[in-house]
């Protein structure tokens, strides 16, 4: 049998792999020349992309062992007790990775909502995609064996027990793509600047495609005969899906990048994602505060940034901001805007002033 998924499900896996670090590389990248801390969400990340590593090197690790082949080419004296044995634990990282990366998504947005059901609602998502997930995760290691060991959990429950996992999770991307629009819409932003933003936002639907695709060849995968062969495809859909989430949680991220290689002489601005640090007293989405409270003209400075915040029915806010920042990756030769002379070779300094009432 000519055909065999493990050197598919290595290529694949390398690519992805490669293109995953390279963005969210770049989100880490991003907040340092924004001078912006990193925060929760960006260590929860890491942390997934870490679990997503090591799962990865398992998967290939199983490979000598059979993985991707056809049942019938598989030694099962040598072989297939190795990769029954590696399975469950490249399987637990997968689940876990899974769960660990949709998670920053969802405390980016916590640092974001302000309506209490928002919030409610992706504490909800938060606690029941860890524990549906973290559930199988478990559970996958009881799964009854041939022959039976006492005490195991019957094969039917742990399929159907990770369907549901599956689907759920699946479920949750496609729930948490509408929360950038809830949460985006009413802000003082420019009309071009908020669905620039809800779509980069919103980028983790391909994550739910994904998903409910890897959730419905699971049923077959696991009552097949040649699972060893099907297993590896499955495994390509999970990295699939892991990699989608995380770098839809970068994308966001990159607006600072974007806007400096879109500008001919390089912006001294700052942009994107930043001030979003959980010491910040509101958030910030690469925007300056409309002063005169017209968040959708497109009058003024049309590079300039407009903090973030969310309109208060009945409420009158002025606000009197003046604000001088430079990015790091502007090459200062020493004049400031003021014409001040800066040390050589310094980032230039970041002076903010702001009053409001």
């Amino acid at each position: 049998m000519a055909d065999d998924n493990g050197p598919v499900m290595i290529i694949t896996m390398a690519v992805l792999t490669v293109v995953m670090t390279v963005i969210m590389g770049m989100r880490f990248w991003c907040k340092r020349q924004m001078s912006t801390k990193l925060g929760l969400d960006d260590a929860v990340l890491f942390l997934g992309y870490t679990l997503h590593f090591i799962f990865e090197v398992i998967s290939i690790y199983m490979v000598q062992f059979g993985l991707g082949k056809h049942m019938a080419e598989i030694d099962m004296v040598t072989q297939l007790p190795k990769l029954m044995y590696w399975l469950p634990i490249a399987q637990w990282f997968a689940i876990v990775c899974i769960a660990v990366s949709k998670s920053s998504f969802v405390i980016t947005l916590l640092r974001l909502v302000t309506v209490p059901w928002q919030k409610a609602a992706l504490w909800f998502l938060l606690i029941t995609i860890n524990g549906s997930m973290g559930s199988i995760s478990i559970v996958q290691f009881f799964q009854c064996a041939v022959p039976p060991k006492p005490g195991c959990i019957d094969n039917n429950a742990v399929v159907a027990l990770a369907v549901y996992a599956a689907a759920y999770s699946a479920f949750a991307d496609l729930v948490l793509t509408a929360f950038p629009f809830l949460i985006i819409w009413d802000l003082q932003m420019k009309k071009r600047e908020k669905i620039g933003v809800i779509v980069s936002m919103s980028c983790g639907v391909v994550a739910g495609i994904v998903g409910i695709y890897k959730a419905s060849t699971i049923p077959t995968v696991s009552r097949s005969l040649d699972f060893t062969h099907s297993t590896a495809i499955v495994l390509i859909w999970v990295v699939a899906e892991v990699s989608a989430t995380i770098i839809a949680c970068s994308i966001p991220f990159l607006r600072p990048l974007v806007r400096h290689i879109k500008s001919s002489k390089g912006s001294k601005n700052s942009y994107g994602l930043s001030g979003m640090s959980s010491r910040a007293t509101h958030n910030k989405l690469g925007s300056r505060a409309d002063a005169k409270g017209g968040g959708d003209t497109d009058d003024g400075d049309k590079d300039s940034d407009r903090d973030v915040q969310p309109l208060t029915p009945g409420v009158v806010r002025r606000t009197d901001a003046f604000t001088v920042e430079y990015d790091t990756w502007s090459a200062h030769d020493g004049a400031s805007q003021n014409g001040a002379q800066g040390p050589p070779g310094s980032s230039g300094p970041q002076v903010s002033r702001r009053e409001m009432c």
